[in-house]
């Protein structure tokens, strides 16, 4: 996929022109906003992956016969060497009952011998003996959209998501295994965590919401995304997903009347969802409306501590309303989640370009460009 990038050149006070490189990213769908691109119910995609040895190992090769716990982790993760000691007790209590655990290494873009070392050297160092696959070139992280690492997902032998987790809450934890012994010992799950599961979406509505994805990714099909999203929620009124991407069509045809329509009607279908908040809380901050954003940004995070746009979105905010001491802080958490995420550099260039601090918004400019272009 291609991503428009403009050039264009800023006059600084002193006179020096300072070349400022903005890039329409906001609108890019390279990276989706934990696994924001599925949900329960949804099938995940098959995966190639090389293991430590350099072999090619698949998802469909190494799942399990009843579940198969996914776990993406990096070593400059600090909450990745708690989540793969999680896996490895799992893996040694269930291997035998049909529960698959497969380790996914989101390093970084490119795997030198360096980074090769420390990956191997985390998983010597905790005896990890379940598989250990490395994401060359972040293709399986970019597919799954996820946005936080560690991010763990239980998905059933025909590969649909049972559960998803980003980061290591423990209350997130104590759900995770609710769910594999549900399933493994016949037990019921507790009311309160079904719940917050939600119910599992009509598949036609999910094959319909498929094609309005592929059809956006497309140049020459894209207008035909937002009948096929439509269609979506006829045949599933309360899958969310189809409102929040219909809201980010119309956002991206500069229809932001019917952006905020639906984002605000996946809001009333699920209260906590922290994308639907956070693409509103943005709309808001550009209308002006500080208050109402920080407090859809403040319950985002408090719903998910991990979710990585509920900070750079609040930093950019704190720093539009003048603390770029308390913004930067934002910004630094959102990097120790997500590195990766070349947003964070976008939001934080914009936020000094309107402080009218260009050689700072210039370095983040630059540094969000040169994240994106290792992604082409």
């Amino acid at each position: 996929m291609k991503t428009r990038i403009q050039f264009f050149s800023l006059k600084h006070k002193s006179g020096l022109i300072v070349l400022i490189v903005t890039v329409a990213l906001l609108q890019s769908t390279i990276s989706t906003p934990s696994l924001k691109s599925f949900g329960v119910g949804m099938e995940v995609p098959e995966f190639s992956l090389s293991d430590l040895n350099g072999n090619k190992q698949s998802l469909s090769k190494l799942k399990g016969d009843r579940l198969t716990i996914l776990l993406f982790w990096a070593s400059w993760s600090k909450n990745s060497d708690k989540a793969l000691l999680q896996m490895e007790k799992l893996h040694q209590k269930y291997k035998d009952r049909g529960v698959a655990v497969i380790g996914i290494n989101v390093e970084r873009q490119k795997i030198d011998g360096a980074a090769m070392k420390a990956i191997k050297g985390v998983a010597d160092s905790l005896q990890l003996t379940f598989p250990t696959l490395v994401d060359h070139g972040l293709v399986a992280f970019h597919d799954y959209g996820v946005i936080a690492v560690p991010t763990t997902i239980i998905v059933d032998k025909d590969s649909q998501i049972r559960f998803e987790m980003s980061g290591l809450p423990v209350v997130g934890v104590k759900e995770m295994l609710h769910v594999l012994t549900a399933d493994i010992e016949g037990k019921t799950v507790p009311i309160e965590v079904a719940a917050k599961m939600g119910p599992q979406p009509d598949k036609k509505a999910v094959r319909f919401w498929n094609m309005g994805v592929n059809a956006q990714k497309s140049k020459r099909m894209a207008h035909t995304a937002e009948k096929w999203y439509k269609k979506a929620i006829e045949a599933d009124p309360a899958f969310v997903f189809p409102y929040l991407s219909l809201g980010n069509f119309y956002q991206d045809a500069g229809d932001r009347e019917g952006a905020i329509k639906q984002f605000q009607q996946a809001i009333a279908l699920k209260g906590d969802n922290v994308q639907a908040l956070s693409n509103l809380a943005l709309l808001l901050i550009e209308d002006g409306s500080y208050s109402a954003a920080r407090d859809m940004l403040e319950k985002v995070l408090k719903v998910d501590e991990a979710y990585t746009p509920g900070y750079y979105y609040l930093a950019y905010l704190t720093g539009k309303e003048g603390d770029l001491p308390k913004a930067e802080g934002l910004f630094r958490q959102a990097e120790e989640i997500n590195p990766l995420d070349y947003r964070i550099n976008v939001y934080r260039g914009k936020m000094f370009e309107e402080q009218d601090k260009l050689e700072l918004a210039a370095t983040s400019y630059k540094n969000g460009l040169q994240q994106l272009l290792q992604l082409q």
